[in-house]
């Protein structure tokens, strides 16, 4: 018979988790955007910017951005997709200044993998009011995503790489997903249909 007394309940797993994962208990918008920098630095061409205190300010001035914009999603004031839409689009216009500044190059593909997957993980933790605005969220694109969307949805992926996508070729994937999802009547908004297909190919890939 189990022992009761040795199971781990669910608040001592999300604590492991978030340890194992995050390095820090309290996900705050800089400890999720970090993690998410992690998905997705590896694809930038860093040029002559070599030292790496100098690319963890460039970073953390995203972060400071974050920290505002982010609280522009918690305050009401995103109403509908295109209001939502137009936030994305500007951040993501905001990150590939400040990198351009330093003489570095980067891709809307590059800005939206990290500002997608720093507001997953904010949700996925709790925290912050996110749920009111969770129909407008856009999905995290990478080579994951791309295989599921064309196996589940029939939607062939750009031809360019999710990391040199450009902001025409990663709104049209956008809204191609979120009609298809209407579409086929599926009751679900794009980020949570990609939580239940995303996990399938990155098993089945690894």
């Amino acid at each position: 018979m189990c022992n009761v007394e040795n199971k781990i309940n669910d608040e001592e797993i999300l604590k492991f988790l978030k340890f194992s994962y995050f390095g820090d208990l309290n996900i705050s918008i800089k400890v999720a955007s970090n993690r998410a920098y992690r998905d997705m630095c590896r694809t930038i061409k860093f040029n002559k910017l070599k030292d790496i205190t100098d690319r963890r300010k460039l970073r953390d001035k995203v972060n400071i951005m974050f920290e505002t914009e982010i609280k522009k999603l918690t305050s009401g004031s995103k109403k509908n997709s295109d209001d939502f839409n137009n936030w994305h689009g500007e951040v993501c216009e905001n990150m590939k200044n400040l990198y351009e500044e330093k003489g570095i190059k980067l891709t809307y593909g590059q800005a939206q993998k990290w500002i997608n997957m720093t507001i997953k993980y904010l949700y996925l933790f709790g925290g912050y009011a996110l749920d009111y605005v969770f129909e407008y969220l856009h999905i995290p694109i990478d080579n994951y995503i791309f295989v599921a969307v064309e196996k589940e949805l029939g939607i062939k992926r750009p031809v360019d790489a999710w990391s040199k996508l450009d902001k025409k070729e990663y709104l049209k994937y956008q809204n191609d997903i979120r009609k298809n999802l209407k579409k086929e009547k599926k009751e679900i908004s794009p980020l949570r249909w990609e939580f239940e297909n995303w996990l399938d190919v990155a098993q089945n890939k690894n």
